[in-house]
């Protein structure tokens, strides 16, 4: 039991430790990733299987972003970063917010295949094929105006200082943490990115006024952690200094800007390439672009109506 509460399960908090730059893994990162790793690709053989030959080339490419999600996830929260940013420096915490808002999050989602995503929001359903539970909550979450919400009151409650100073010098509040804000990017991509026709999404217009608002309602916390002349957190007020001429004050402030600019850049240059596509789509005699997800879209819508349509079997 005592070599068990040694071992660093998740980053967390070390109030008084000095830091050292030696490897230490955090073993519940490594676990998390290879659990679902191993679920994924135990899914994509099943399907193959079922299919009656190998995964084929979409299937492929899929799992490569949902791959490169997965090394993005042991980046973002296995040694240094995720101790770093969990007990020293506010400003690698919002580096690591970044990091599952806008890489772990969207890969993740966008290599999960529509059929894996079905098979999920199919458990519970019930015997006469009507949604469960688990599909009504989840197209609930994902309904535009509510995954804004979910969204934005996560970020905030996460950056409450009474909050980050609680849970996060326990292994099991950090993970809490972490797993919440990851969940909470998922629900608010799944608007933008479409991925099942069942659960809806907005179109161009809407996905621009979307990500507008994404980009202005985060700038309230990060000026409160910009502008503040005093640390906000306990945490890392009283952390040893990784580096001595970096104090607490100057840490939060970097903090806060890397928030507001650098995640304002990204969701601009988001929109910046929706709105051209948007206009090039709207040109007179222009030519429709179709990808991959979109014909699979049509080809389920076509499915679905077709089998509305076909007359019942004597």
């Amino acid at each position: 039991m005592n070599r068990l509460a040694e071992i660093a399960w998740w980053c967390s908090g070390t109030l008084g430790q000095p830091w050292r730059w030696e490897y230490r893994p955090l073993v519940g990162v490594w676990l998390l990733v290879a659990g679902l790793g191993l679920a994924y690709v135990r899914s994509l053989r099943r399907h193959a299987a079922e299919a009656g030959g190998e995964p084929a080339p979409a299937t492929r490419h899929y799992a490569r972003r949902f791959g490169a999600g997965l090394a993005l996830l042991i980046v973002s929260s296995d040694w240094p970063l995720g101790p770093l940013g969990a007990g020293y420096l506010a400003s690698v915490a919002a580096l690591r917010t970044l990091l599952l808002t806008f890489g772990v999050a969207p890969l993740l989602l966008l290599g999960t295949p529509p059929w894996m995503l079905r098979r999920l929001l199919r458990i519970g359903s019930r015997a006469d094929g009507r949604p469960g539970a688990v599909f009504t909550l989840v197209r609930l979450v994902t309904l535009p105006w509510v995954a804004f919400l979910v969204f934005n009151c996560m970020l905030v409650v996460t950056q409450l200082p009474p909050v980050v100073d609680t849970l996060k010098v326990t292994q099991l509040g950090s993970f809490v943490l972490d797993i919440a804000w990851l969940a909470a990017s998922i629900i608010m991509w799944v608007p933008l990115l479409r991925p099942l026709p069942e659960l809806g999404g907005l179109g161009d217009p809407m996905r621009l006024l979307y990500l507008f608002g994404l980009s202005i309602l985060p700038t309230v916390p990060a000026s409160f952690l910009t502008f503040s002349r005093f640390p906000l957190y306990r945490l890392y007020e009283l952390a040893p200094r990784v580096v001595p001429s970096l104090d607490a004050v100057v840490d939060q402030q970097i903090a806060g800007l890397g928030l507001k600019i650098v995640g304002g850049i990204i969701l601009w240059s988001v929109m910046t390439v929706l709105f051209f596509r948007w206009a090039a789509r709207e040109q007179p005699g222009a030519v429709p672009t179709v990808s991959w997800s979109q014909f699979e879209r049509d080809l389920e819508r076509y499915d679905l109506r077709h089998r509305r349509e076909q007359p019942p079997s004597p």
